[in-house]
């Protein structure tokens, strides 16, 4: 008789996910993920795709391989009995217009030998009033293809005879909710866009204009000083504005501009608010019980083998847990690729040489880049860098993180046409 291959399920299809979904051994093991997208997002593309730097789909990759023998299931998992060793999950329904409903009314349940939880954060609005449903968000090529959709709006009502210059100069401003990597290099991008589209709108030269709000006292908090002061006046250069220590207090919509109410300035009206700030823990997370979680964000808590750590903190038989929705005991690990692909690679080298004793997991700090707009960057790391070096290294940075030679190629390919006719954000 033929030995049945342990059945390992895996949760999710975020950088921790999809490396996992890819790399682990089909051979050895009966795999099954479930997600709610059947495409992984490239995340530090987003923003480039967003504004038309490329095609949004090169930034995202399929779940299902053709030479992969694994199963997926387009679903939420929404519970786990540790004990049965079962996963319960709901259907994820794609809509016509992109957007993913659960469906309630048609639960499953699938049985696990070995238990993988990575199913990332979702985003977190701090109950802010409005941010839900006024705001875009920038964690799915879904929400890069939908901001891309209403920045060409923007700047067609813009330019219908009808609209005033005052009132254009309001669709035109954008907010963006967040002074990390994310909020920094979407305003980088577009900055990058609203200075190419002045040949394509010149009658708009001079009317668009991007705020950052951040409720902190500075932006790219992770960096050295030298690094924050030299992206200020860089964003000052490019006519970026930076409020810190702004409090975000409801948005609104008034028709097709948005009301932006900060506890500092009151009222301002802009075409579109952009969230890019928070992290909160998905449904599934927190409806687990008898594991340790952290206080902050709730992440789950693993040992440095990520296996999940029970209240008692001994380690969960078969289950680990990693990405954005874990954490290593005592460690305090940032929410970033960089920690869910380390952690990715180590787990499956593990899994895939089970007869070998693995050592603990340990994390090493690589150099931290973001984007700045034109050809400037900031590099932190063993020495620190700006300017167009950094941006070099920015560049070369984003193809390092696509794992596909082909799109490697594509994306390339996109930059150097860009850079012969300029962006095209109409094209879809």
């Amino acid at each position: 008789m033929t030995p049945t291959r342990p059945r390992i399920v895996l949760v999710g299809a975020g950088w921790a996910g999809f490396i996992l979904s890819q790399e682990l051994s089909d051979t050895q093991y009966d795999i099954t993920i479930i997600a709610p997208h059947q495409t992984f997002a490239y995340t530090p593309l987003l923003a480039s795709a967003a504004t038309g730097l490329f095609f949004s789909r090169l930034a995202e990759e399929p779940i299902r391989r053709a030479h992969r023998k694994t199963t997926y299931y387009r679903a939420y998992a929404t519970a786990a009995d540790f004990s049965q060793q079962t996963v319960t999950c709901i259907p994820s329904i794609l809509q016509a217009d992109g957007s993913d409903v659960p469906d309630a009314e048609h639960p499953f349940t699938v049985e696990y030998d070995k238990l993988i939880i990575a199913p990332g954060c979702v985003n977190q609005t701090f109950n802010t009033p409005g941010a839900d449903e006024h705001c875009f968000f920038l964690k799915t090529v879904p929400d890069a293809e939908a901001i891309k959709a209403k920045l060409l709006s923007i700047l067609e009502i813009a330019s219908l005879p009808t609209t005033s210059r005052e009132r254009a100069q309001e669709l035109l401003h954008i907010a963006v909710v967040g002074g990390g990597p994310t909020g920094v290099e979407l305003s980088a991008e577009l900055a990058d866009l609203f200075d190419e589209i002045s040949k394509t709108y010149p009658h708009l030269a001079g009317l668009p204009s991007i705020t950052i709000h951040d409720v902190a006292p500075e932006i790219l908090g992770a960096f050295h000083d030298k690094l924050k002061t030299h992206a200020l006046q860089s964003f000052s250069k490019h006519g970026v504005e930076v409020k810190t220590s702004s409090h975000i207090e409801k948005i609104d919509s008034d028709g097709a501009l948005y009301n932006l109410y900060t506890k500092e300035d009151g009222k301002k009206l802009c075409g579109m608010v952009a969230w890019a700030t928070g992290n909160k823990q998905c449904d599934f997370v927190d409806s687990l019980r008898g594991v340790s979680k952290a206080s902050r964000l709730g992440r789950l808590l693993t040992d440095q083998r990520l296996r999940v750590l029970k209240e008692d903190k001994t380690a969960l038989l078969n289950v680990y847990a990693l990405g954005d929705a874990a954490d290593i005991f005592d460690k305090g690990l940032p929410t970033t690729a960089e920690v869910a692909v380390q952690k990715a690679e180590y787990l499956v080298k593990a899994l895939n040489s089970p007869d070998k004793e693995s050592a603990p997991f340990v994390y090493k700090q690589r150099r931290m880049v973001a984007y700045l707009g034109g050809t400037d960057g900031v590099i932190m790391g063993q020495q620190d860098w700006t300017g167009e070096a950094a941006w070099l290294a920015w560049r070369s940075g984003s193809l390092g993180w696509t794992r596909s030679w082909r799109r490697k190629a594509m994306i390339i390919a996109s930059w150097g046409w860009n850079f012969i006719g300029g962006r095209e954000i109409a094209r879809r």
